[in-house]
């Protein structure tokens, strides 16, 4: 089962938080290659821990797994626990791999984004790569396959990146 706890911290991030996220996913976990802990690109106030646990009644380990990031994290102000499809393993892996059209959308997102402070809908993508709304669409149900994004669904201009500005090739 894959888990992604959210920390809101009172201060930014800095490396011992990171360390001691990495330490509270390790409690949890059977499995340390599957932890991943990384701060969301523009929020630096917030850390991620995304880990695998053996299967099991998701109420049932909520609140362990809240005890023991919320004694364990000492900037901890709150947190969200939620349990993503996508495993954390197959995201880093995802990250190294894209093709050079994947990344032009990955870009796109990721400029569009910092311009307008909101995601961009399918057809912004459109518009400017000059395709047809099934392409698009096609486009963004790969990325989210692959682990690269991350959309809500139903909801309009629900992307959310998953990649860091340092793994995004520049917009061509």
């Amino acid at each position: 089962m894959n888990v992604r706890v959210q920390i809101e911290l009172s201060t930014s991030a800095m490396q011992i938080d990171q360390e001691e996220m990495r330490e509270a996913a390790a409690y949890c976990t059977d499995n340390d290659k599957s932890i991943v802990v990384y701060i969301p690109e523009g929020d630096p106030n917030t850390i991620v821990a995304e880990f695998t646990i053996p299967k099991a009644r998701q109420r049932d380990v909520v609140d362990r797994i809240y005890k023991r990031f919320s004694h364990t994290v000492r900037h901890y102000s709150q947190s969200s626990i939620s349990f993503p499809k996508t495993s954390p393993r197959i995201i880093e892996k995802a990250k190294s791999r894209y093709t050079r059209k994947q990344g032009q959308y990955l870009a796109f997102i990721y400029y569009y984004t910092k311009l307008n402070r909101r995601p961009p809908a399918e057809t912004d993508m459109q518009k400017y790569f000059k395709t047809t709304p099934p392409t698009v669409h096609n486009m963004i149900v790969q990325l989210e396959k692959k682990g690269f994004i991350q959309k809500k669904p139903y909801e309009p201009r629900s992307i959310r990146l998953l990649l860091s500005r340092k793994e995004l090739p520049d917009l061509e």
